[in-house]
């Protein structure tokens, strides 16, 4: 706190008062410093520092748990470099590390001891310093690296979970009563086998409450003619899963084997073909997660007509939506949307013959930007099932490109420390 008081009196004119008390032969000095003066100091502090303030007065409590002061606190986050953090995960714990951009350094690890989960772990995106990791058939948990805390009970398992659990077997086709969607008549739906689709974790920008949205392919099509897509959200406010309309999307499916992206209060995914495979008729879905409504559009100008879906990227990008394509030619170009202007902006390109030497010799994957670095004006590049991370200068001048990080991880995320908690009511 005293380098932040030195920081203060440099910064700011001081109401001083002389005390008529000496010890030691020495002045006292009492400083006032007004609330909205010292709250922007605090703010400025790291989350661990922050939380501890919690305990100096109910009303610095108080305060640091408003919306307000989290939100501010969040922004002043987002004007720096983020972190990245890695997530590895054995048979009973997930790990969670905090690493540096700069150095790669860790800074911070949260080691969780979980029951056994059959089958594989998947991690959502990181929205406000929050992060999701569920099974297909187990509950999705919610933490907060920088608080080291759990913020809400398990969830209860989604409806297409429930289904999975109790019928995993593909071809079975029976019937399951009380399952009601604005698109269906009757309250009875056959059984669909549902490939590991992830879903969707982003935060409704009007409001600002944290909803997950699970969308997923009903197989086989045969099953139900009308729908070849469900759709469940949950919201935190509500503690309770619910479906939700997806006529619009009429009769597309998504690509089963993406993560959607969340980016100014939406969600995206590309589509696939019936079985959720890639295709060369590639949509783009958007989810605005205020209204709940889904709209279809073509995918940008710049990407190819036909271009196979697999060749695609999406992803969230310095908090604004990103979408590549990889050409034959083994060149990865990225752009992303400026909202500010309604438009599309290139950013850099990428030569996949200059990284597959750290990715296993593949060129015919497209890579995903992680972060930018304002500081060094560089990007960091992973590709999926690789365990190596690449940089790449974004002078326009520079086909310069580094190994930036080697090691064992199940997946890597640009994340800012937060204050963010889920209100839950049970």
């Amino acid at each position: 706190m005293t380098a932040w008081m030195e920081i203060y009196q440099r910064s700011f004119p001081m109401k001083q008062r002389e005390t008529k008390r000496r010890r030691k032969g020495r002045r006292e000095w009492k400083i006032e410093i007004p609330n909205d003066v010292m709250e922007e100091i605090v703010m400025r502090l790291p989350v661990r520092s922050i939380m501890r303030f919690q305990a100096v007065s109910k009303h610095w409590e108080s305060m640091i748990k408003t919306r307000d002061f989290r939100a501010r606190h969040m922004a002043h986050q987002r004007s720096k470099d983020p972190k990245l953090m890695f997530v590895s995960y054995g048979q009973y714990h997930i790990r969670f590390e905090q690493r540096d951009m700069e150095t790669t350094s860790l800074e911070e690890s949260l080691c969780l001891k979980i029951e056994e989960i059959k089958g594989a772990i998947a991690i959502s995106e990181c929205c406000d310093g929050l992060v999701c990791f569920y099974g297909l058939t187990d509950a999705v948990r919610v933490i907060n690296m920088a608080t080291e805390t759990s913020l809400v009970p398990p969830l209860p398992l989604a409806k297409f979970q429930q289904l999975y659990k109790d019928h995993p077997d593909p071809d079975l086709e029976v019937e399951m009563e009380d399952v009601t969607d604005e698109d269906d008549d009757l309250h009875t739906v056959p059984v669909p086998f549902i490939l590991f689709t992830r879903f969707g974790f982003g935060k409704d920008r009007v409001t600002g409450r944290y909803k997950i949205v699970w969308l997923y392919n009903i197989y086989p099509a045969t099953l139900n003619k009308k729908k070849k897509t469900r759709c469940e959200v949950f919201d935190f406010e509500e503690w309770r899963w619910r479906f939700v309309t997806t006529r619009p999307l009429d009769h597309h499916q998504i690509l089963s084997s993406q993560r959607p992206s969340f980016a100014n209060g939406s969600l995206y995914w590309l589509t696939g073909d019936e079985r959720g495979y890639p295709s060369t008729q590639t949509k783009l879905i958007v989810f605005d997660i205020y209204t709940e409504m889904f709209q279809v559009t073509s995918t940008p100008p710049f990407i190819t007509p036909d271009a196979s879906g697999d060749k695609i990227g999406l992803c969230n990008l310095d908090g604004r939506l990103c979408i590549s394509e990889l050409k034959g030619d083994c060149k990865q170009e990225f752009w992303w949307r400026v909202e500010e202007c309604n438009k599309w902006e290139r950013i850099f390109s990428v030569d996949l013959n200059s990284t597959s030497c750290w990715f296993g010799g593949i060129t015919s994957q497209p890579l995903t930007p992680l972060a930018i670095s304002k500081d060094n004006n560089k990007v960091v590049l992973s590709l999926t099932y690789q365990g190596n991370l690449v940089d790449f200068d974004l002078d326009p001048d520079s086909t310069v490109y580094h190994l930036y990080y080697s090691g064992y991880y199940g997946l890597a995320v640009p994340y800012f420390p937060s204050l963010s908690l889920v209100h839950a009511t049970f």
